[in-house]
């Protein structure tokens, strides 16, 4: 009757629910299941019949339908959703991807569940594009919301062959994530891959974030590989090696680079491979091809290491005599090209080697990552007409608050904007009264992002390559040295005594009290001297123009355990920011042969006090039988530069007395000593404006351990008639440059 018909519908419904199951357990709800034959009756006697036809129909459907692949993959970055489609479509590819950011062994569920793209990408929650095609009219639909995992974003594009994947009891993907303790490549990007259903082949692509795309089509039944395109033997053996073996339909990743390590031994698995030798089939083959893009970028860095041969080739270094250059006047950029190749010419008659001038960062980069060297260039072209070499200083600091600055070129507005923005002492160096200077960013805050995630190092970096692309062609023609900027003035030191605030022969005061110089003390106060005591606590200096004799620090703190510890600290973070930004010079430049150079002040005064306060406020911890210029030195070493040094012209007498305690003579001769047990280059520059003959003079008495001069600065009537330049200018081509004892 009808109330036993209502019960064996039913049982029937009961039955199949619990017997649809997949071969993992999972249900399949998420699934179209077929139509059952309508029951006549109702009888008890008819469940075992409903019963065998239920399970009969799930056997099938899981015999038919569900297909498991697996591929043991590695990617150190992987690049989200939206780079990857547009890097497919740049590069003529549209396939499914997948991606990971961790090392994983990706186990996909194919079913019946037809006509998906999918994107996967592991960050945290597992998220899963998607796009579903239409048979008939080949476009894309959004699928319906039950087969879409939370979170999911759509992606659209062109596909002729559908990709399919399991869809578990509650309407998701399902997918099964493992790591693999044996898998260590370190140079895939990323790995797409396409999967198909029958005796089509299952696709897998591997990209190489080297010299190119690796694409391997895979067939199940027979593992056999045909290599097409151009590859290294390596390459090719390895490839050969890896496909060319009957096994479970898997493929494990290693690494394939230009280096000559060769790939890891395959790891033990518990069934046996067999070896077969590489053979010809159509469904299964290898190719190595490169995309457009990839072709573009191989042909650019061609083109590039073709120039720096050129630049390379034009290198000469066979100079007998003291380079002497001038350095022009600080608003140089103002002047017209007219004018300034009429100057050139004058120092070129004289006898004058080259000139220099400050490229200032401010004028430069007015906005992040766009730069304006125009000016300099058509200088640099000047320079050039007239027989002249040019040595650009790069001058990340700002013009105005030093001595002889009759100039004012602040830092970019980008950089003030964000510093006013984040606190002026969380970018600049600052005293102990809150004074945040604005002419050098502070070197603790190097490897800080500021702007656009830019670290100044970065800054900085971007900044000289954008320099070395713009004048490539001018190496070794015009441009043989390049001066990189390290501090106030240029100079490797903390702005210790600024105009403004100070006085000769005033100490100084220290520059520690910003933000990032604050946390690093401590860090170190508790890691590496264990003192947390001291964590807190900065040194009492007195001012910028304390009586350092009537001061605490300076008189006899400066020599504790507590002095001697800040010291160190204070001096080794100036010498480690310039190691920083030396070593990023010096990855530019060296490899097109270009010197660089490191400028340090000539701090003379208070030198023949015990405490060497002026030296010490300004980094350079030159008591307590410490040598930082040695130090200097050896850092300098290190990043190939040449060093710079200042104050060549005074002569030790006139301030050699209380309160200045000068003496210039043998602070040069330390530093000379520096250098030269350092086995690097010595230049020298000139404080303080020279006109007369006895400053001429103590430069000539130095000029035999110098490699190069440099003349501050430009003034109009040095070239005349009669003027002691010319006859400074005669004596000093007569001064053979040293030789460097390598050490």
């Amino acid at each position: 009757g009808k109330p036993a018909m209502l019960l064996a519908l039913a049982l029937q419904l009961q039955a199949a629910s619990c017997l649809y199951q997949t071969p993992h357990g999972t249900s399949m709800a998420g699934l179209r299941l077929p139509p059952f034959a309508p029951l006549r009756g109702g009888s008890a006697k008819e469940e075992p019949q409903v019963e065998q036809h239920a399970a009969s129909e799930a056997r099938r459907y899981q015999k038919r339908l569900t297909r498991s692949y697996s591929m043991s993959s590695v990617t150190p970055t992987a690049a989200d959703p939206i780079h990857l489609e547009q890097m497919l479509y740049s590069e003529d590819f549209d396939m499914h991807v997948l991606t990971t950011k961790k090392e994983k062994e990706i186990e996909i569920k194919i079913t019946s569940v037809r006509g998906a793209k999918l994107i996967q990408e592991q960050g945290g929650q597992l998220v899963l594009h998607w796009a579903v095609k239409k048979e008939e009219d080949d476009s894309w639909v959004r699928p319906p919301k039950k087969m879409l995992p939370q979170g999911t974003n759509y992606r659209y594009g062109k596909d002729s062959v559908h990709s399919n994947f399991y869809i578990n009891e509650e309407g998701r993907a399902e997918v099964k994530l493992t790591v693999p303790d044996e898998l260590a490549p370190r140079k895939i990007r990323f790995i797409p891959f396409h999967m198909c259903e029958g005796k089509e082949s299952t696709k897998f692509w591997f990209k190489n974030s080297g010299e190119g795309d690796f694409e391997a089509y895979v067939c199940p039944d027979e593992w056999k590989c045909q290599i097409q395109g151009k590859c290294t033997d390596k390459e090719k053996n390895f490839f050969t090696k890896w496909f060319s073996k009957p096994r479970q339909p898997s493929a494990e990743v290693l690494e394939v680079s230009e280096s000559s390590r060769e790939p890891s031994p395959p790891r033990e698995e518990p069934w046996h491979w067999t070896q077969k030798s590489a053979e010809v089939c159509e469904p299964f083959k290898l190719k190595l091809q490169r995309s457009p893009s990839e072709e573009k970028r191989i042909e650019e860095a061609a083109k590039r290491a073709a120039e720096m041969k050129k630049v390379l080739d034009r290198r000469r270094d066979d100079r007998e005599y003291v380079k002497l250059s001038v350095m022009m006047p600080l608003d140089a950029h103002k002047w017209q090209l007219s004018s300034l190749e009429r100057r050139f010419k004058r120092l070129k008659n004289a006898g004058v080697h080259g000139v220099m001038c400050d490229i200032w960062w401010g004028l430069v980069e007015q906005q992040p990552k766009k730069y304006d060297f125009s000016f300099y260039r058509s200088m640099a072209e000047a320079a050039q007409r007239q027989g002249l070499e040019i040595e650009f200083v790069m001058s990340f600091h700002k013009c105005g608050g030093n001595v002889g600055d009759n100039v004012y070129i602040p830092l970019p507005k980008w950089i003030l904007s964000h510093a006013h923005k984040a606190g002026l002492s969380s970018v600049f160096y600052t005293d102990r009264w809150g004074f945040s200077n604005d002419e050098y960013i502070s070197g603790a805050a190097d490897t800080t992002p500021l702007v656009d995630g830019r670290s100044p190092v970065e800054m900085y970096a971007d900044f000289m390559q954008a320099f070395v692309d713009n004048f490539l062609d001018l190496f070794h023609i015009v441009i043989s040295k390049v001066q990189i900027g390290l501090g106030p003035a240029g100079e490797l030191r903390y702005p210790s005594f600024p105009l403004s605030k100070w006085c000769y022969p005033g100490a100084g005061s220290f520059q520690c009290y910003d933000r990032s110089m604050r946390e690093g003390w401590e860090k170190h106060c508790r890691n590496e001297l264990k003192k947390s005591v001291w964590a807190h606590k900065m040194p009492d200096d007195g001012g910028y123009n304390a009586d350092p004799q009537n001061n605490h620090f300076w008189s006899s703190e400066i020599h504790s355990d507590y002095g001697k510890a800040f010291m160190s600290w204070y001096s080794n973070a100036l010498i480690q920011h310039g190691e920083r930004v030396l070593k990023r010079a010096s990855s530019i430049f060296a490899p097109l042969g270009v010197e660089i150079s490191g400028k340090i002040a000539g701090l003379h005064w208070l030198y023949k006090t015990s405490h060497h306060g002026a030296e010490c406020a300004a980094g350079y911890y030159n008591t307590n039988n410490q040598d930082c210029y040695s130090n200097i030195a050896r850092m300098l070493r290190s990043c190939g530069a040449t060093f710079d040094f200042t104050c060549m012209e005074i002569k030790t007498g006139r301030d050699d007395c209380p309160p200045y305690y000068s003496d210039p003579e043998a602070l040069v001769w330390q530093a000379k000593r520096a250098a030269e047990g350092n086995g690097i280059k010595l230049a020298g520059e000139n404080a303080l404006t020279v006109d007369e003959w006895e400053a001429y003079d103590m430069i000539l008495k130095k000029a035999s351990f110098l490699d190069s001069f440099c003349f501050l600065r430009w003034r109009e009537s040095m070239v005349n008639e009669g003027d002691d330049f010319l006859k400074f200018v005669k004596y000093l081509g007569r001064v053979k440059r040293p030789r460097i004892k390598q050490t």
